[in-house]
C-alpha cells in the first residue's frame, strides 16, 4: 500500500503542474512565450560569459580573436532575446510560413508545367497551392498571432491530459485496492 500512496502521490503532482502550467498557457500565452524567450536568453548570456572566461583563462596558449568575438556575440544575442521578449517563439510559425510559401511557389510552377504536358486536371495542383501560398503568406503576417494560438492550444492539451491523468490515476487506485482486499480475504479463507 506505500508504494500505492507514493505511486498517487507522484502522479498528483506531475498533474497539478500539467494543470498549472496548461491553465497559463492557455490564459496568457503572451506571458509564456516571453518566459522562453527570457530563459533561452539568459542561457545564450550566461554560455557567453562561460566562454569568454574559458578564453580569458586560456590565455597562455593562446586563442584566436574570433573565439572572443563568438562569445561577445553570443552575449550580444542573449541579451537581444532578452529584450525582444517574443522575437524567438514567433519565429516558429514565421519559419513554417516561410517554408511553406517556398513549397507553394514551387506547386505553382510544377502546376504549369502538368498544362503544358496537357494533363487535365492540372488546375487542381495551381487550385491547392495557391490556396497554401495564401495561408503562408497569412502565418508570415501573424506569425505573432499564430503562436499565441499554438501555445493556447498545447495549455488546453496539457489541461486535458492532466484531467484523464487524474481519473486514471482514480481508476487504478480504486483497481488495486480492490484486488488487496480480494488478496486478504483469500488469505484469510486459507
Amino acid at each position: 500500500m506505500e508504494v500505492l500512496k507514493k505511486f498517487k502521490a507522484s502522479a498528483c503532482a506531475v498533474m497539478i503542474v500539467y494543470f498549472i502550467v496548461g491553465l497559463i498557457m492557455l490564459l496568457n500565452p503572451s506571458f509564456v512565450g516571453a518566459a522562453v524567450n527570457y530563459v533561452i536568453g539568459v542561457l545564450v548570456v550566461i554560455y557567453g560569459i562561460v566562454y569568454c572566461i574559458s578564453l580569458y583563462q586560456k590565455k597562455e596558449t593562446g586563442y584566436n580573436k574570433f573565439d572572443l568575438l563568438a562569445g561577445v556575440l553570443c552575449i550580444s544575442f542573449g541579451l537581444f532575446l532578452i529584450v525582444h521578449k517574443d522575437i524567438l517563439v514567433s519565429l516558429i510559425p514565421f519559419c513554417m510560413g516561410v517554408i511553406l510559401l517556398m513549397d507553394a511557389v514551387s506547386g505553382i510552377i510544377k502546376s504549369f508545367k502538368l498544362k503544358k504536358m496537357l494533363l487535365s486536371r492540372w488546375w487542381i495542383v495551381l487550385v491547392i497551392n495557391l490556396l497554401i501560398l495564401g495561408f503562408s503568406i497569412f502565418i508570415i503576417v501573424n506569425a505573432q498571432n499564430i503562436t499565441e494560438l499554438l501555445i493556447r492550444i498545447i495549455g488546453g492539451f496539457l489541461i486535458v491530459d492532466a484531467i484523464l491523468d487524474f481519473l486514471l490515476t482514480l481508476r487504478i487506485t480504486k483497481s488495486v485496492k480492490s484486488e488487496v482486499r480480494d488478496l486478504q480475504v483469500i488469505e484469510k479463507e486459507v
